[in-house]
């Protein structure tokens, strides 16, 4: 089977531009996709992405979810949360988040489970119990509402205490079991956590559908110490055919979710130096 890699970029990254200019740069750097953020199901634009999509003929290949982990309990979303109401609500976001993906043709739904910047929350029996139980639910939920997966995203260890490492998600998904669960990896965080990454994704083998991309820095591909040929070696070894995501973010803390506010000005450079980047890399290995 041949690799056929979906190269996108992950609209939040870019704080509060309007949509429209997010796919107007996907269009002028030929992306084939966008992800979108579900930040709020209640007051997303369905209607408008739709029609951005056919205008600009650019699909949505992904749905990511926002799962802050450290706020207060009314407002942090987390399925091992010690409160019942956060499970609850967070379990509510995570299947109508399924469900705007069918309705956008994406193929996932992607999330942190355990939420973002959840230091607390440890790899523990009772904990892995608990998530692969959700984890069943909302399987169901993506079989039942259309042709859709559920995709987790482990993370390093300063942003969350539960799944950081990519062994950790194939043993959640080997104990449930459920074809319409998977995984994704973020190589900003395998950097962080793996022992190396082509050896990450080879081992994540058919399990793996998506990728979060940006280098070692978390700047755009080639300005850190990533060896994206690793990277893109691995990924024709498996015969990759989901979407790599362009997520450069400027410098954060544990909560990534503060480079939601304002602009970035680099918005242009980082979108063109990736896909020139990997297209580059993936024409020559």
């Amino acid at each position: 089977m041949q690799m056929k890699i979906t190269y996108a970029i992950s609209n939040w990254i870019y704080g509060t531009e309007p949509l429209e200019e997010a796919f107007k740069r996907l269009k002028r750097y030929g992306y084939n996709a966008i992800e979108l953020m579900v930040e709020d199901p209640g007051s997303f634009p369905t209607r408008k992405v739709k029609a951005l999509m056919d205008q600009h003929n650019l699909p949505c290949c992904s749905v990511c979810t926002k799962m802050p982990g450290a706020e207060g309990k009314d407002a942090r979303m987390n399925l091992i949360d010690e409160n019942k109401d956060v499970r609850d609500r967070t379990m509510v976001y995570l299947k109508r988040s399924l469900e705007i993906g069918v309705e956008l043709n994406a193929r996932l739904s992607l999330t942190v489970p355990s939420g973002v910047a959840n230091t607390r929350d440890a790899w523990t029996r009772e904990n892995k119990e608990t998530m692969v139980q959700q984890l069943g639910i909302l399987g169901d939920h993506a079989r039942e509402c259309g042709d859709i997966f559920l995709a987790i995203e482990p993370i390093n260890r300063y942003e969350n205490a539960f799944m950081r490492r990519g062994e950790q998600a194939l043993e959640l998904l080997e104990e449930l079991n459920h074809p319409s669960v998977k995984m994704m990896l973020d190589f900003f965080h395998t950097n962080i956590e793996e022992d190396n990454n082509g050896m990450a994704i080879r081992q994540a083998s058919n399990h793996l559908i998506h990728c979060h991309v940006a280098d070692s820095n978390r700047k755009s591909c080639g300005r850190g110490n990533t060896d994206w040929f690793e990277i893109m070696r691995a990924l024709k070894d498996i015969d990759f055919n989901g979407s790599l995501a362009c997520e450069p973010l400027p410098p954060t803390g544990a909560d990534v979710y503060e480079s939601m506010k304002g602009t970035r000005p680099e918005a242009d450079n980082y979108a063109r130096e990736c896909i020139e980047y990997l297209r580059f890399i993936e024409s020559v290995i």
